[in-house]
């Protein structure tokens, strides 16, 4: 019976190929959106968290500021000085501690001149915290270097054109910097290292002294002994900061960034713009269902004479709406099917260019169940009113 039921419905949309066709064509943009902008999101997320993993779980960064202000939802108070440094030096989890300070400064070479981010490090303490230094040219920082610079990959390479090379002298506020190497290009989104020029912390302290107070700085970087719980050694420094700002919990005007921490808040960023981005494509599926309701309500009124037809030779309400269904419901079907084909197409075609997709078996699953959902409710209404046409009343029609 089920196989008469599917024959008849394909008999039906062979009957109208081109308006079946048109409005399958409808479900395929849908679910091809789904499908491509559902995996964009997932892609972002992915990337950002193989990039987390690169932070290291014993790694903290203290910012100056709560965490509202980071965030850009309040105003940033609190500073960071070097006798923070000294206090937190008691904590015994701690393996490493080093300051950071940093500003902009204008770097000019061959009469261009740049506004750049420039950070003052002490070079072995920061490569100590710091997985993710390599050098394509020249090499890193030595603590006895004084007006010298490591360059990001972008500013030597995009800003000029590759002439900006090791051993290559730069002015900086009137004076000369030696760069002795440049950065190998990470390509990560989420620090700055392509576009930083680093320094020793003396030199930029002097470059910067116009908007920086003395002994302030702008971050300290903190290594947690492997064999610590990084959790305990966070509250530790929390509460010896704490201290030494005289503030109370839940007023700190300081921020600890851990792994933990940039978890919680890019996945909130990246969870939104999945659902947004499936929103969207949801709209376009929406759309597709009302042309499936268009077309199959076209389809009943079409097709009067023969669901009367039908009844007078003992078809019942159940087995009509049936038929209409599966109508319905293969439309939806098909449509979903190659939307996904559709989709992963364009998903390899992203690939080839950097875009990062992940598309998952659960997704595409859900895409092709989810159209053929949308095609049996969309068909709904239509099958029920043919499911209930009098057959008298629709022999007669016209």
């Amino acid at each position: 019976m089920l196989l008469d039921f599917l024959d008849y419905s394909l008999a039906g949309l062979r009957q109208r190929s081109l308006r079946s066709l048109l409005t399958v064509l409808g479900i395929v943009i849908g679910i091809s959106a789904i499908v491509i902008l559902i995996s964009l999101g997932q892609g972002i997320q992915e990337s950002v968290n193989k990039e987390l993993e690169s932070f290291g779980t014993h790694t903290i960064i203290v910012a100056p500021g709560s965490a509202q202000s980071l965030g850009g939802t309040g105003a940033a108070v609190g500073k960071l000085y070097d006798n923070d440094i000294e206090r937190l030096r008691r904590i015994d989890g701690i393996n490493l501690i080093t300051p950071v300070v940093m500003g902009r400064v204008g770097i000019e070479y061959k009469g261009q001149t740049l506004q750049s981010g420039v950070m003052g490090i002490e070079p072995l303490n920061y490569q100590s915290t710091v997985s993710n230094i390599e050098i394509s040219q020249g090499r890193f920082l030595a603590p006895s270097d004084r007006q010298a610079l490591v360059v990001g990959d972008k500013i030597a390479k995009d800003t000029y054109d590759n002439d900006l090379l090791a051993n290559s002298a730069v002015m900086i506020s009137g004076k000369k910097y030696r760069v002795v190497g440049i950065m190998k290009r990470t390509g990560g989104t989420l620090d700055d290292t392509d576009t930083t020029i680093y320094a020793t912390i003396d030199d930029v302290r002097d470059l910067v002294k116009s908007t920086l107070a003395k002994n302030e700085l702008s971050y300290i970087y903190i290594e947690i002994k492997e064999t610590y719980d990084a959790r305990v050694a966070a509250e530790e420094i929390k509460q010896e900061l704490r201290n030494a700002h005289k503030v109370k919990e839940g007023e700190e005007d300081f921020t600890l960034i851990t792994s933990d921490f940039l978890q919680e808040r890019i996945g909130m960023i990246t969870g939104f713009i999945t659902a947004f981005l499936g929103g969207v494509a949801a709209i376009s599926l929406i759309a597709g269902g009302i042309t499936i309701a268009n077309t199959m309500f076209m389809a009943v009124l079409e097709r009067y004479r023969e669901i009367g037809t039908l009844k007078a030779i003992g078809a019942k309400k159940g087995q009509i709406m049936r038929m209409f269904l599966i109508e319905s419901g293969l439309i939806g079907l098909v449509g979903g099917l190659s939307g996904c084909v559709v989709g992963l197409a364009v998903i390899a075609i992203a690939g080839f260019f950097g875009v990062p997709t992940k598309p998952t078996p659960e997704l595409l699953g859900f895409a092709i169940a989810f159209s053929g959902i949308v095609g049996l409710v969309s068909g709904y209404v239509p099958a029920k009113n043919a499911a209930e046409l009098d057959a008298v009343v629709a022999l007669r029609y016209e």
